[in-house]
């Protein structure tokens, strides 16, 4: 009797201690998600042709369509006088779930197709990310 005791202690230790590890690991996970500053001065060079078309022929395409997202909560978040809360909130609402496609731009663009559509497509001002989204050394945290 005993010795099933012990085993359903042993067992309810180390499920709870697997149990923190995996927590642990998401929140760090978590935690270490950013957009980069590289990604976000994207937002200062804005052209008036889409960079989906004038990088599709050097590198990939970016695999997001944000074309065909709603933009609207950044877009209305971010206009006339900002404040970097709501606006920076706004955005990384849309852009956090695509964070490691959106500082890999080198090599799909998405962070220029992301700040192309946001910017002209709301008329927004360039560089309004860039400068008001800045976290800390390494960008906006998600």
């Amino acid at each position: 009797m005993g010795s099933s005791r012990t085993a359903a202690i042993l067992f309810c230790c180390v499920a709870l201690t697997s149990m923190v590890a995996v927590g642990r690991s998401a929140a760090t996970e978590d935690a270490t998600k950013f957009i980069s500053l590289g990604a976000l001065e994207c937002s200062s060079n804005i052209t008036k042709s889409s960079s989906r078309k004038l990088i599709a022929a050097r590198v990939q395409v970016c695999p997001v369509r944000f074309d065909q997202m709603d933009m609207s909560a950044v877009v209305s978040s971010c206009r006339g006088r900002p404040s970097a809360v709501r606006c920076c909130g706004a955005l990384k609402d849309v852009a956090c779930p695509y964070s490691d496609l959106i500082n890999d731009n080198e090599n799909n663009g998405c962070a220029s197709e992301m700040f192309y559509q946001i910017i002209v497509r709301g008329r927004l001002q360039p560089g309004l990310f860039s400068h008001l989204c800045r976290e800390g050394p390494l960008g906006l945290q998600c």
